[in-house]
């Protein structure tokens, strides 16, 4: 767990920063300087592409971390075999490329109504869905090497450093829209074209057209592999995104403005199970490589309790600090209406972190195939919740529908998981992580509040952190909080 623990705290740090300068675009740049419209549209063409992506790679991101350590045993071998994923890559987006072009005017006609204006920009998503296809095996490939922290640096921190440029450049008129939409696609390229040339600095990427360093016989079952995950993750995605595509469908871009605002808002709080799992998930598959249930289940057990304190701090700092932010935003009273987009998304990726890794545990065991089956029911039924949802609810039925899928998601996968191994991530210090969580959130509901804006979100926020912190301290639930807290102490002492 100490490879896992070290490199989440980098991968965590550089998240965070990015949230800063997400923030900063999706809370100040973006409201200021565009219309509700205007950001509709752009999250629209970008969750377009994160929608397409999963479909165009047919499952590759989760074969090459599965694969890896069985079919990498050198480094020609390591080369050849990304070679040979990378070109699978390019024939699963040709693919979904002519399969979009059959259905194109079908799907096309969903937007006409509310969003006609994103069909104009169809060719763009399609490229946009090519680079995300590329920067998901690149990254997937780094992950396998335990290399994640360049990888979330160019993900969290360049390419919203590029987004700031960008919308600054049209508020000074020196772009057009259309261009900005067009350099956000470019940034994702230079993201994609900067991490390759990372891992060949690093002596790992090279182009490999001999695959005979490859062991044949596994070829047919990772082919196999990939296409049937290819469901699971599609499904997956599609659980996370198609509520935005549907609100921009239904309600038009100015709702889905504010929709992914406070949608953005909530995933501050998913950051650490994004981190722990990128980790996690290669270290997941050596122990089933070795049948090593036990380790499994430890990480398991640790990533869980970890997940939900940290999830818990932030779910509070972000609930607590709503209507501060909002108050500060540029048009914040037209924003201030996903206010409970925010909290009900929040909760269930709180409930999510609280499962831990169980989806990573099912796509690399040998029941992958029930991971699958699963997602496809899920993504079903939130699309239907959504349809239903939506026109009666607005926004919020949006949230309720995502966080209904959540939730349905994660307790299936815990019996799943309990039933098959014997193993679970809950015991008493659950119990009293999610007591501490309601004591802090109820010490903040009964004190008063400043009257500057920015004093008070500092004061509650510096508040509910030493609590909470002293109180998961004082109780000892994580022995890793702990331990990392000795050696941060001793670490401030030494140096002084």
């Amino acid at each position: 767990m100490g490879i896992v623990i070290r490199q989440s705290i980098y991968s965590s740090i550089i998240s965070y920063a990015g949230v800063v300068i997400g923030y900063i675009n999706l809370l100040y740049l973006y409201p200021k300087f565009l219309s509700t419209d205007q950001i509709g549209l752009f999250r629209t063409i970008q969750d377009a592409a994160i929608l397409f992506a999963p479909f165009a790679q047919v499952g590759l991101s989760q074969t090459i971390i599965r694969f890896y350590p069985q079919l990498a045993r050198d480094k020609k071998s390591s080369h050849s075999f990304i070679s040979f994923m990378s070109l699978m890559a390019l024939a699963g987006f040709i693919l979904f490329f002519l399969l979009f072009k059959v259905f194109e005017s079908s799907l096309l006609a969903y937007f006409q109504d509310n969003a006609a204006e994103v069909i104009q920009y169809t060719n763009l998503v399609l490229w946009l869905t090519l680079i995300l296809v590329m920067v998901a095996v690149m990254e997937s490939f780094s992950r396998s090497l335990l290399k994640t922290v360049v990888p979330n640096l160019l993900r969290e921190v360049m390419a919203r450093l590029f987004l700031s440029v960008l919308v600054l450049l049209y508020f000074t008129k020196a772009i057009t829209f259309d261009q900005f939409i067009i350099g956000s696609v470019i940034s994702y390229l230079i993201w994609l074209l900067i991490l390759m040339f990372y891992l060949w600095r690093q002596g790992e990427l090279s182009i490999q057209i001999n695959f005979k360093s490859l062991d044949q016989k596994r070829l047919p079952e990772l082919i196999k592999y990939s296409l049937l995950s290819f469901a699971g993750m599609a499904g997956l995605i599609l659980i996370g995104k198609i509520d935005s595509m549907m609100v921009s469908a239904m309600l038009g871009f100015s709702a889905n403005a504010v929709y992914t605002t406070a949608f953005y808002m909530a995933t501050v709080i998913e950051i650490p199970k994004r981190a722990l799992s990128q980790i996690a998930m290669p270290l997941i598959s050596r122990a089933f490589e070795r049948n090593d249930i036990k380790e499994v289940a430890s990480l398991y057990r640790k990533t869980s309790i970890n997940q939900l304190i940290i999830g818990s701090l932030l779910l509070i700092g972000v609930w607590i600090n709503l209507d501060s932010m909002f108050a500060l935003m540029p048009k914040g009273e037209v924003f201030s209406v996903g206010k409970w987009v925010v909290i009900i998304i929040g909760a269930g990726k709180l409930v999510d972190m609280l499962f831990g890794p169980s989806s990573e545990i099912i796509v690399l065991s040998k029941y992958f195939k029930f991971n699958i089956v699963l997602i496809l029911i899920l993504a079903v039924l939130i699309v239907v919740s959504n349809n239903l949802l939506i026109p009666r609810y607005g926004i919020e039925g949006a949230a309720w529908g995502a966080a209904f899928a959540l939730i349905t998601f994660n307790a299936i996968k815990y019996l799943f998981i309990y039933s098959k191994y014997k193993i679970q991530p809950f015991d008493s210090n659950t119990l009293k992580v999610l007591l501490i969580a309601f004591l802090v959130l109820a010490a903040n509901y009964f004190s008063s509040r400043l009257d500057f804006v920015v004093l008070d979100i500092l004061f509650r926020s510096t508040f509910t952190t030493l609590l909470f912190g002293a109180l998961v301290l004082l109780t000892k639930v994580s022995p890793e909080a702990n331990e990392l807290f000795r050696k941060g102490i001793k670490l401030i002492f030494k140096r002084n």
